[in-house]
């Protein structure tokens, strides 16, 4: 539902094989979820994000999805315009769908540019009437108890760490800082957050000198994938590590 330089949509189910058993599941950086809703719920998850639109979105979610599924998310550009600038809603169903309409009709799904007048015209009847099977997360939330927060990673870790704890951790990347809310996350931050701990992670993290040098003390393997933001990209190969304790 959301995009994201480096979402994990083509590398989910790599990623998931290396996962070791746990009985609490953390994700302090969840986004669009993709390895989330791939891997098996344990007794108790956590997704965490501080970008409010995705913490939102989760949460009502979990409250009113239902609500959603005979919405018109057709793409129109100031309709777009005015949803963007919205900032106080009536009540957590007019934030939803605000939410929804935003990522499905934005370039690369980060709701902030509207995808373009020519996507308008290529998808306006594949779109017009379509309904999103926004129950299957709603289900998904409720049935696993999924608990949502919107905190700081390094808080996050520390209440949750244990050893039957398992982080996995999709952090920005060194090179793509200016593609999220919180831009100012230095890679040091997040080795530091991860000293010591009693639980088990898997970090994701671009494919760089300055990572490698930074987390070379745990193991790193090279995963190759391709990175997308627009719907019509043409997607050269790249390469990222997965590093684990």
């Amino acid at each position: 539902m959301f995009g994201r330089v480096g979402g994990k949509s083509k590398l989910k189910e790599v990623i998931t094989n290396y996962m070791p058993e746990h009985k609490i599941y953390v994700e302090p950086f969840v986004g669009g979820g993709s390895v989330f809703f791939y891997k098996e719920p344990v007794e108790i998850n956590i997704i965490n994000d501080l970008d409010k639109d995705i913490y939102y979105f989760y949460r009502d979610m979990k409250d009113v999805g239902e609500k959603m599924i005979n919405r018109d998310f057709t793409g129109n550009r100031e309709k777009f315009n005015k949803l963007k600038n919205q900032t106080k809603f009536k009540n957590n169903i007019e934030r939803l769908y605000r939410n929804i309409y935003l990522s499905i009709n934005s370039y690369g799904r980060k709701r902030l540019v509207y995808y373009g007048d020519k996507e308008e015209e290529r998808l306006k009847n594949s779109n017009a009437g379509k309904k999103y099977k926004t129950t299957k997360w709603k289900d998904f939330l409720n049935d696993n108890k999924v608990v949502i927060t919107n905190k700081d990673f390094s808080k996050l870790i520390k209440k949750y760490d244990s050893k039957d704890t398992l982080f996995y951790l999709d952090p920005p990347y060194s090179k793509n800082k200016n593609a999220y809310i919180i831009d100012d996350l230095d890679p040091q931050n997040v080795f530091n957050a991860l000293q010591n701990i009693k639980g088990k992670f898997i970090l994701s993290y671009d494919y760089s000198p300055e990572i490698k040098k930074i987390f070379s003390k745990y193991k790193m393997i090279r995963l190759k994938t391709k990175y997308s933001i627009s719907r019509v990209d043409n997607n050269a190969d790249v390469y990222e590590y997965l590093i684990m304790n």
